[in-house]
């Protein structure tokens, strides 16, 4: 009832109501789960992706929904103000185009909103130079006390293609995760992953044209994504065997779905699906995916 309802509300409506739902002081989740995704220790499988709390303001909030982890970001490295509006739109069924542009306030302002936050999470960051990024790494290594791992963006629509001049020079104390997108070289991200130990997120939104964006085109989550994640997750774990941890995003919103995806994957990111459903989503696909 809560999706079919959502489907008739503007996109950008709804982002605004969103963005004063996770600033509300809700109380903390207790969470009952450990659960392990490669190296990292979250609260379970099912966590909250990049691209929901952007600048940090809403992690807090998020907490109380009891997700595994939370994805904070993409960050850059100094304030970026992203595209002009529309920045959303909706496609049937359940799915969302979005062109936010990577805004963000800049790495150290998001990791000093987060700082006093005790809960798994995640910092993406993003960035148009490999020095932006490594930059961001570093700065995470040393500020960053109560990050648990770095998820490094390197297949954003906005960067118009796939881009991937960092992905040679990665390596960090904490654990990275690598983001491929669907028009990503995927096996050339596979065996990147496998020399630096990496894990893999899989996978980023498909860049689409869309005249209802403020900037013409945009990138596609939901529903319609989630037949080429799993084709992707496939093979990447036909390729890797089981050494490297892989996180699913793409469409999930079911407990069939998470529990196909967990069969190829070590956790499972969700955000089109909160959109639709509500945060208590996770709470509810958590539950379900760690479940053997």
């Amino acid at each position: 009832m809560l999706a079919r309802l959502t489907e008739l509300i503007p996109s950008e409506v709804t982002r605004r109501l969103g963005r004063a739902l996770f600033s509300l002081p809700l109380p903390p989740c207790r969470p009952g789960v450990r659960w392990r995704v490669g190296p990292v220790e979250t609260n379970g499988p099912v966590g909250i992706a990049a691209g929901l709390d952007k600048d940090g303001l809403y992690t807090r909030a998020l907490s109380a929904f009891c997700p595994g982890f939370i994805v904070v970001g993409s960050t850059t490295a100094r304030p970026r103000r992203g595209n002009r509006p529309p920045l959303t739109a909706r496609l049937r069924p359940r799915s969302l185009v979005n062109a936010m542009g990577l805004p963000s306030p800049g790495l150290p302002v998001v990791l000093s909103r987060i700082s006093k936050v005790e809960y798994p999470l995640f910092v993406s960051v993003a960035g148009f130079t490999a020095g932006e990024i490594l930059e961001q790494i570093r700065y995470i290594e040393r500020y960053g006390s109560n990050v648990r791992a770095i998820e490094v963006n390197l297949s954003s629509p906005t960067y118009k293609g796939m881009w991937d001049k960092a992905a040679p020079l990665l390596e960090s104390k904490k654990p990275l995760f690598i983001k491929t997108g669907p028009t990503s070289e995927l096996r050339a991200y596979l065996e990147l992953a496998r020399r630096g130990g990496h894990g893999l997120v899989i996978t980023n939104t498909l860049p689409v044209a869309d005249p209802r964006i403020g900037v013409g085109r945009g990138g596609l989550s939901g529903l319609w994504l989630y037949p080429a994640m799993m084709r992707m997750l496939e093979k990447a774990r036909a390729h890797l065997g089981g050494d490297l941890p892989i996180i699913a995003v793409g469409g999930v919103m079911s407990c069939r779905q998470a529990k196909a995806a967990m069969k190829l994957a070590n956790a499972v990111e969700v955000l089109t699906g909160v959109l639709y459903y509500g945060p208590d989503l996770v709470k509810r696909l958590n539950a379900c995916a760690a479940q053997p």
